[in-house]
């Protein structure tokens, strides 16, 4: 059954991608894209380490301790999808808005890891700890684009004087 979960989320992430990077600022959502793959897989790597988390049925298992498939494509395309969403938000829109996707993903990994062999809680972790993070990563991923758009709008200002 896993292997199956398994494939039809990779299908499923494989049919996004050309949607998600169609709209404007593409560039913008590569770079979102890059950056959550890179930040979610350091997170699990260190998650991993510590055997605070397994994740016992997986692609790669011979190469990787994480879920690959989780780190560097749902969760980048979910991440890209929220800074779409969240592009002309304030604060408190930005963090209602990473809730709306964190709330779901933390509860679809709960009941993985109560029926199937998917991800394994160990050393107390619990759900909360799977909801702050993946909060906190789309807070992160949010900032950093933040960043980048008012670097390039001053940087595009200096270039016109």
């Amino acid at each position: 059954m896993e292997r199956k979960i398994l494939r039809f989320l990779l299908f499923l992430g494989i049919g996004l991608l050309p949607i998600i990077f169609r709209k404007k600022q593409a560039k913008d959502w590569f770079l979102v894209f890059f950056l959550k793959g890179y930040l979610s897989s350091f997170i699990d790597g260190i998650v991993t380490s510590k055997k605070r988390l397994s994740f016992p049925v997986r692609f790669l298992p011979k190469h990787f301790k994480i879920n690959v498939l989780f780190d560097y494509l749902l969760f980048p395309i979910t991440c890209v999808v929220y800074n779409q969403i969240s592009y002309h938000s304030k604060l408190p829109g930005i963090i209602l808005k990473a809730l709306c996707f964190s709330i779901p993903m933390t509860i679809v990994e709960i009941l993985f890891e109560k029926y199937t062999k998917l991800i394994s809680y160990k050393k107390g972790w619990n759900w909360y700890d799977t909801l702050l993070t993946e909060t906190c990563t789309f807070l992160i991923s949010r900032t950093c684009i933040g960043l980048i758009r008012k670097l390039d709008k001053e940087d595009k200002k200096q270039s016109i004087h």
